[in-house]
């Protein structure tokens, strides 16, 4: 997998680097689930895409929204903060109109993601 994951500051931090497609995405999410059994009790969960190159079309969003839905049982009202650079951002921010109850931002910085998951 071409995602590291880890907990800092009970801020579960999921960072990815190099090519990165969806199916890289879909891996670490159930990595996730698997992981922690009680998502709740975390802060939050950051992911970081800046030194990734991401390799998936737009219909690629569609699933990952679906995957989402699914499984937001998981992650009821968490904070999902993505750091990732601005050709991305847009789709973002159609995921978390698209998954209701998950509150889902981007950010350009670590540090502003984690200010942000931390209110």
């Amino acid at each position: 997998m071409k995602a590291s994951i880890e907990v800092s500051d009970n801020v579960i931090v999921r960072c990815f680097k190099g090519d990165v497609y969806l199916e890289d995405i879909l891996e670490s999410w159930k990595e996730i689930f698997n992981r922690f059994d009680n998502l709740g009790s975390y802060k939050g969960i950051l992911t970081d895409f800046l030194d990734a190159t991401m390799h998936h079309q737009q219909d690629n969003l569609h699933t990952l929204v679906n995957y989402l839905n699914e499984n937001k049982i998981h992650m009821m009202d968490m904070k999902i903060a993505i750091v990732i650079d601005t050709p991305q951002v847009s789709n973002t921010m159609m995921i978390g109109q698209q998954v209701k109850r998950l509150q889902i931002r981007p950010f350009s910085t670590r540090k502003a993601a984690i200010d942000w998951i931390s209110i």
